[in-house]
């Protein structure tokens, strides 16, 4: 064999190939798991969304609550229904036509969010014959449809205000977990309509 020519051995063959391999394992991990961060983080934008939106809208109807649990009885101004510990009903009394007073006969009327435990959805209906909102007489819209859990709790004798928890996970008919990501929130809503005394 002439000594100008050069060539590659079977050796050198197998390291180049062990070297490109480790090369293409890193590339396709760095994908796996930019992936993964990409999904996850819209995963959990998502919910935190949506809990925001709930305690928005919640806060935006709550502001128009007019009425004094004092004089006109309770659940005359917000109704919490069955209890603080499972909330399916928070319905507020609202001051529908803005002339500032409570208008129980007409012009005023009952606005109601509606947590739905075996479907996972989170309604609200801006008409309501009475607080329990057995029947939407207005427009029904739902809200999210990944809520876990709602709850509300409400004591005017500590101030005008109503504590509300919403939580959610990214698929609400499995636990939360690492790859199932939820969150819980918590608010106080002030009811600047409302009496205490």
């Amino acid at each position: 064999m002439p000594s100008g020519l050069k060539s590659v051995t079977l050796i050198e063959l197998l390291i180049a190939i062990m070297l490109l391999a480790v090369v293409i394992l890193a590339i396709n991990n760095i994908d796996i798991f930019s992936r993964y961060q990409s999904t996850s983080s819209e995963q959990r934008t998502k919910v935190q969304n949506d809990i925001a939106r709930c305690l928005e809208h919640i806060t935006k109807n709550a502001a128009n609550t007019i009425g004094n649990e004092e004089i006109y009885g309770t659940n005359t101004t917000v109704y919490i229904s069955p209890d603080s510990a499972n909330t399916a009903i928070l319905s507020f009394f609202t001051d529908t036509n803005g002339n500032g007073t409570r208008d129980a006969g007409g012009g005023d009327y009952w606005v109601s969010y509606n947590y739905n435990t075996t479907g996972h959805t989170f309604s609200y209906c801006n008409q309501c014959p009475n607080a329990a909102c057995a029947a939407c007489s207005g427009s029904e819209e739902i809200l999210a449809r990944d809520i876990t859990g709602f709850s509300a709790s409400k004591d005017f004798t500590k101030g005008n205000h109503i504590n509300i928890t919403i939580a959610a996970c990214w698929d609400p008919a499995k636990a939360c977990d690492i790859s199932n990501p939820g969150f819980n929130m918590t608010t106080a809503v002030i009811l600047p309509s409302v009496s205490t005394n």
